[in-house]
């Protein structure tokens, strides 16, 4: 007992930890710091909760039965809530789906205040010793719905994580499993905290190395890991849309309303390409008011709606702003039996957007050797 209370409090400890540098140094970007924060500040009122029980149960002191009823009763209802918030830090976003899926949750934590009296979940023998209900299993099915879900969630989010962080992401989040599995068939072994207080040590760690590969302003990957990826799916892909974008007057937000306005543009531009090409491409910063969006086996007609609600994004966020956003872009494919080299397919791309922009601005457009000037 007084080993579990030891890890315990040393997986607080180091929680604090973590959550100090992630609120003094975003990780990656604010929706996903904000998620890791839910964990683990979940994740340590679980840890002082069986702390808690495990005092309660050992202690001398007469009418600690009500306390240590409520006690599990709040554990049982936030256990399966540390799984749930993972899968909405793999998401990237709370969605309806994401409402849909905290149902189980709701019904978890009616079930587990109401065995404060009906002993559904846990109650107290004659000799004011925990015992398991009828109905414990539930709030641990629950729990490893979640776990599945989430793998099953990882598994197809092919734009954030490659094959080589998914890999270590599910052998991670197989210590919270395994634990939870011996605790269930071992009562007496209390690991599942602890447990889920190192795996998020461990992610944090990968969260903070995951971030070198992600622009600090507008959130989305930068231009280093645009060309490790390039090569990449140069090799693993035939059919590879490349779509290069800028924004118009960038410089002129910049020198008439400052930095701040140019990052704030920058940061809502990734925004409205993410939502455009949602499932269908990954978008990169390639430094400056220049963005990509690599799409992988998708027609022109997919491509074509996609810059088309770009406009809308757009346009409806022109009407709410002062600063406005404006993209110039032009895309080119890319075929393994059709094309020399993906960086050819880049620089067609970019002739195409520079084509694009001159036709916003109203220029003539005169080319030789088929470069713009």
């Amino acid at each position: 007992m007084n080993f579990s209370i030891s890890t315990n409090v040393l997986g607080i400890i180091a929680l604090c930890f973590t959550i100090n540098l992630a609120v003094r140094n975003t990780i990656v970007d604010s929706y996903k710091t904000k998620i890791y924060l839910y964990a683990s500040a979940v994740t340590i009122i679980l840890l002082l909760l069986e702390i808690t029980t495990i005092l309660l149960e050992s202690s001398n002191i007469n009418n600690v039965l009500i306390l240590n009823k409520i006690v599990n009763a709040i554990g049982f209802s936030m256990s399966p809530l540390v799984p749930y918030i993972f899968i909405l830090f793999i998401k990237e976003k709370i969605d309806r789906n994401s409402i849909i899926m905290a149902i189980p949750l709701l019904i978890n934590a009616l079930i587990s205040v109401l065995s404060y009296r009906t002993g559904w979940l846990f109650y107290f023998n004659n000799q004011s010793q925990y015992v398991r209900g009828n109905f414990f299993y539930i709030t641990t099915i629950i729990g490893m719905i979640y776990y599945l879900i989430l793998i099953i969630n990882l598994a197809k989010n092919n734009l954030v994580f490659d094959n080589d962080d998914k890999i270590f992401l599910n052998f991670l989040f197989t210590i919270p499993i395994f634990s939870t599995i011996l605790q269930t068939i071992f009562p007496g072994l209390l690991i599942i905290w602890g447990s889920v207080a190192l795996t998020l040590l461990i992610f944090y760690i990968f969260l903070r190395e995951l971030q070198f590969k992600y622009d600090t302003i507008s959130g989305i990957k930068n231009r280093e890991t645009f060309e490790k990826e390039i090569e990449k799916y140069q090799k693993s892909y035939n059919n590879i849309t490349i779509i290069m974008f800028d924004l118009n007057d960038f410089k002129k937000i910049n020198d008439n309303l400052g930095h701040k306005f140019g990052d704030n543009a920058i940061y809502n531009a990734a925004k409205i390409l993410k939502q455009s090409f949602k499932n269908i491409g990954e978008p990169y910063r390639l430094g400056g008011d220049e963005f990509c969006v690599i799409c992988f086996n998708v027609s022109n007609e997919i491509i074509d709606k996609a810059l088309g609600e770009l406009e809308a994004f757009s346009n409806e966020f022109n009407k709410k702003n002062i600063v406005k956003i404006i993209f110039a872009y032009g895309y080119a494919k890319y075929t393994k039996e059709q094309s020399a080299s993906i960086y050819d397919i880049i620089m067609q791309a970019d002739r195409a957007m520079y084509e694009h922009k001159a036709r916003l601005k109203g220029l003539n457009i005169r080319k030789k050797d088929n470069i713009l000037i």
